[in-house]
Formats: structure tokens, C-alpha cells, sequence
């Protein structure tokens, strides 16, 4: 098995239950190095419509999950580790778009997230926390605020940009989620979502409204 297979199934080759197989007591521990992190995310997320394509919904749901919220080891966190080199990690988060485009545009169903809507496919939830989670762990209060914070936010905002663009409600609500924690720290955000609803016609009243608070960074 080579490095990327086992990367794959280290996250998603896993049974789904209430307790979920990273939060056991003595769970399996990635074996590779920190350093790798960032190009097996990309590599997966690049083309993650045909490597995921094996697992359920809820495998990816979970293995999303741990990547985002899973306690230690904390391996998105490797994105924002100054050891390693900027234009690497920044093909990591780059690579967040074609997995909206192949996976989450593909296999989330189309409600609102924030308004509780079902009925859920249980992607959904990855999905519209993707941007909250990983806020907390990218935050401008981390090590890389002087080796090219600006240039990795600034990617944040371009991605998230990139995202309101594919017609899918979840992709839409999910960059919006994203959108209005940055808010508070990068204006352009408004610019950002001014541009989306002028450029977007025919989108849900509700959708619109939920615009219109990330733009002042009212989200949950």
C-alpha cells in the first residue's frame, strides 16, 4: 500500500458509530511524517471524486470530521506549520475547491444547514462546518502570522470566493459560514459577498439573508 492509500484509509476506511473510532481509547495514530500532511491532502482532495468514491456518505462525513474536529493529532494544523513551505501548504487549501466541486457539490443535498432544514444527508454537516472548524485552528493568532499570513489569508478569501460560485446551496452556505468569521478581520469579506449576491440571480430569500449577516460576521 503506498503512502496515499494509506493516508486515504488511515481517515475514511472506517465503520460508523455512535462513538466515533477516534474518540476510543487507545485509537490508530498516523504513522507518516507531519511534513507529508499537506500533499496527501492535496493529493486526496484534488481528485477526491474518484478516490472517495468508495465510502458512504457518513464514512466521509466522519473522516471529515476527524480531520477538522478530531482532537489530536490535530493534522490540519500541519496547514499553518511555518517548518513546512508556504507554496506546499497553500496547495492543500487550494485543493478544498475541487473537493466542494467533486464531493460535496455531488453528494450533499441542497438545504440550508443553518436553518435546521430536512430533510440532512449526513454530509451536510462537514460540509456547512468545514470553514467555523478550521477557523479556529487557521485564526491569524497561530505561528504563521509572520511567516505569510497575508498571503495564506488571502487564499482563505480566494477559495471562499471560488466556493459561492458552484451552484450547490451547501457549497454557497458553506464558504458564507467561512466568510463571516473572517469578517472580522478582512473587510473585503463584504466586497467578497456583495459581488456573490449582484452576480447570482435567482437565489433562496433565506440565502440571501444569511449573506447578508456574514457579511457583518453574524454567524454561528
Amino acid at each position: 500500500m503506498d503512502q496515499l492509500e494509506a493516508w486515504i484509509t488511515y481517515i475514511f476506511d472506517h465503520a460508523v458509530a455512535e462513538r466515533k473510532w477516534y474518540w476510543s481509547e487507545n485509537p490508530p495514530e498516523w504513522q507518516g511524517a507531519p511534513e507529508d500532511v499537506p500533499a496527501l491532502i492535496a493529493d486526496t482532495f484534488e481528485h477526491g471524486g474518484e478516490l472517495l468514491a468508495r465510502f458512504s456518505d457518513e464514512q466521509l462525513d466522519q473522516g471529515f470530521w476527524f480531520l477538522l474536529d478530531g482532537g489530536p493529532p490535530d493534522l490540519f494544523l500541519a496547514l499553518v506549520d511555518p517548518e513546512i513551505s508556504l507554496a506546499t501548504r497553500l496547495r492543500a487549501l487550494r485543493s478544498f475547491v475541487p473537493l466542494f466541486e467533486q464531493v460535496m457539490a455531488i453528494r450533499c443535498s441542497s438545504h440550508l444547514s443553518h436553518l435546521d432544514e430536512q430533510p440532512a444527508n449526513t454530509l451536510n454537516s462537514a460540509c456547512y462546518m468545514w470553514w467555523d472548524l478550521l477557523w479556529y485552528q487557521l485564526k491569524d493568532d497561530d505561528p504563521l502570522q509572520e511567516q505569510g499570513r497575508v498571503h495564506f489569508d488571502a487564499d482563505i478569501l480566494a477559495i471562499q470566493r471560488r466556493l459561492l460560485a458552484i451552484p450547490h446551496d451547501a457549497c454557497r452556505e458553506s464558504a458564507l459560514h467561512g466568510l463571516g468569521h473572517w469578517a472580522r478581520h478582512y473587510p473585503q469579506v463584504a466586497e467578497i459577498i456583495d459581488d456573490f449576491l449582484s452576480s447570482t440571480p435567482g437565489l433562496r430569500p433565506e440565502l440571501i439573508a444569511y449573506a447578508q449577516r456574514a457579511k457583518i460576521g453574524n454567524v454561528l
